[in-house]
């Protein structure tokens, strides 16, 4: 009978042992050398005797797990187990468990030609996946059809590499039979698997865990730790984290080593408290196949820094209208001014004091615009030109809407405190222009007539 995944009759890949073979892997006592006793079971597995056994059972079929150094493929011994024609025992040793992982199984097996003619015969090895309640869930079976006595040798079973499947919390390496006998040595367990972990670190005392509490403006440091947790080397591990800037390209670990690599997230707002960050590795792949990606997460907690940043400075009256504060330039009280957030909501007004100044404070990390009422200005007053030059001493608000372009505060830039208005008086009205027409003189005056004398008398 063929259990599940087997082949039938010979197996491909089986031959008597010639070279000095692997044997291992994760698989402890793999080469069974262990026992409690000369001719006593192999330490390290479970024996499940056949139940109930018939009175009439001979003592060489009563249910045994035993081993002698007949037939031993690598050290002096070898297993076997015996039991009554037809009932069932086994023997499972339990061989570490990694989630996701890619199991590989080889071992060295036989049986005798008697216990294959026999109809209903059922020999087998392999590896069993079982849940946290020890139901199955997955069982990879070979029967096993190496006759010992063709060659006086044991023969290789190789099985396909299997995943261990969700919900699995043990796996067995296993051997039945329901006739005497069934041998094996030299087990192999290889297991491609790995383990990923995301940290945050403590900027308090440097310690990095799974959650942190970090202050706004400052850099979350992230370390994520990947650990090859098999016995075989893994190529191609990919670790992306979209938070996360720094992170390497694709590396390739041995087994049982591990890499720690670090990446950060800077200037921490107060919208990013809670933030999960997570880190996923990709394209892992062993001798045996592709692994499936795998996660982890940390978690961050924001503390809002106390209200300290500033915004302000002043209107004036721009007397020569070249855009620039300059000395003995007065300012101007009474001008509105609103205080916007980053989307365009009012955060406060105030308006000029007499001086022109204004001040918003104890304002958070954030992104602002300062906008100054010039629909009804005094005086026939005109936004001056914006942007003259000295950032200190210029306008900086739109000629159109009085509004300034949006800036940030935070991290070491906490304050602006010059966002200015200046106002322009109006034109001085321009000189008449000369005339272009040529004045008449004025005639000269009449001659003024004399009166002659007049004779005497």
């Amino acid at each position: 009978m063929v259990l599940a995944g087997a082949l039938v009759v010979f197996l491909p890949g089986s031959a008597p042992a010639a070279d000095a073979p692997a044997c291992g892997g994760i698989a402890p006592n793999p080469s069974v050398e262990q026992v409690s006793a000369p001719g006593g079971p192999p330490q390290g597995y479970l024996f499940t005797p056949a139940a109930p056994v018939p009175r009439s059972t001979p003592p060489d079929k009563l249910p045994k797990l035993v081993t002698d150094s007949s037939l031993a493929v690598d050290g002096q011994l070898k297993a076997k187990i015996q039991t009554p024609d037809g009932r069932v025992s086994s023997a499972s040793q339990t061989v570490p468990y990694a989630p996701g992982g890619l199991y590989s199984l080889s071992a060295w097996t036989g049986t005798v030609a008697t216990a294959l003619a026999e109809r209903g015969n059922a020999q087998s090895t392999g590896l069993r996946f079982s849940d946290s309640a020890g139901r199955t869930l997955l069982e990879q079976a070979q029967d096993v059809t190496h006759d010992v006595a063709s060659d006086s040798k044991l023969a290789r079973q190789d099985f396909p590499a299997t995943a261990a499947p969700d919900g699995t919390s043990s796996v067995t390496f296993f051997a039945t039979t329901n006739r005497n006998w069934v041998m094996w040595d030299c087990v192999n367990v290889q297991l491609a698997a790995y383990s990923v972990k995301e940290e945050v670190q403590n900027p308090v005392n440097g310690e990095w865990g799974p959650s942190a509490s970090l202050p706004a403006g400052s850099t979350a440091h992230y370390r994520v730790t990947v650990a090859n947790s098999g016995s075989v080397p893994l190529t191609g591990l990919l670790v992306k984290d979209p938070w996360c800037t720094g992170l390497p390209a694709a590396f390739d670990l041995d087994a049982g080593a591990s890499k720690a690599l670090t990446c950060d997230h800077p200037n921490l707002a107060e919208n990013d408290n809670g933030h999960v960050s997570t880190a996923t590795v990709s394209g892992v792949t062993s001798a045996s196949g592709k692994l499936g990606d795998q996660k982890a997460t940390a978690t961050i907690t924001v503390t809002p820094l106390p209200l300290i940043d500033k915004i302000g400075d002043r209107v004036w009256r721009d007397l020569n209208r070249n855009g620039l504060q300059d000395d003995g330039e007065p300012g101007v009280g009474g001008i509105p001014v609103t205080l916007k957030d980053g989307a365009g909501g009012t955060v406060a007004t105030a308006k000029s004091a007499d001086d022109g100044s204004y001040l918003f404070d104890k304002l958070k990390d954030g992104t602002y615009q300062v906008c100054f009422d010039v629909s009804a200005l005094p005086d026939g007053l005109t936004v001056t030109t914006r942007g003259a030059g000295d950032p200190a001493k210029d306008s900086d608000a739109d000629p159109a809407t009085g509004c300034t372009t949006a800036f940030t505060l935070g991290g070491e830039h906490r304050e602006n405190p010059d966002v200015d208005l200046g106002l322009a008086p109006p034109e001085p009205p321009a000189p008449a222009p000369p005339s272009s027409s040529t004045a008449v003189p004025p005639p000269p005056p009449s001659p003024t007539a004399v009166p002659s004398p007049k004779p005497s008398p």
